[in-house]
């Protein structure tokens, strides 16, 4: 009876350890890239009302989260390279005017490791 309960109470930790998410690399970095978006939210609708007025962008960028972002710039034109600093991630993001307001086109590399958000970013 002992021995059944056991046996049982293993099986189901085994499955309950299947079920946790995965914390890989590849999963980790898909976490971090989304979370670089999140990062530089505040910067990009600065970036955005420039572009939307035509101005050229010359705003400088403060990070607010060093440990993973190493670098990101920015040319007149708005579009932006976002660098990760603990993973190997790049990714670039275009702005896209439309009806007086901006959609960020996005893409990263490597393609594999960047979050969802990035390839159909609407941000």
């Amino acid at each position: 009876m002992i021995i059944r309960w056991i046996v049982g109470v293993a099986l189901l930790f085994g499955i309950l350890m299947m079920m946790l998410p995965k914390t890989d690399e590849k999963s980790l970095a898909k976490i971090a890239s989304q979370s670089m978006l999140m990062c530089t939210k505040d910067f990009r609708e600065h970036v955005a009302r420039k572009v939307v007025q035509k101005e050229a962008v010359a705003v400088e960028f403060q990070n607010k989260c060093p440990d993973l972002i190493a670098w990101v710039e920015v040319d007149a034109s708005g579009e932006m390279v976002i660098a990760g600093k603990k993973h190997p991630l790049k990714m670039t993001l275009s702005p896209v005017v439309e009806d007086g307001r901006v959609r960020w086109s996005c893409r990263g590399e490597p393609a594999a490791s960047v979050t969802s958000l990035c390839r159909g970013f609407e941000g």
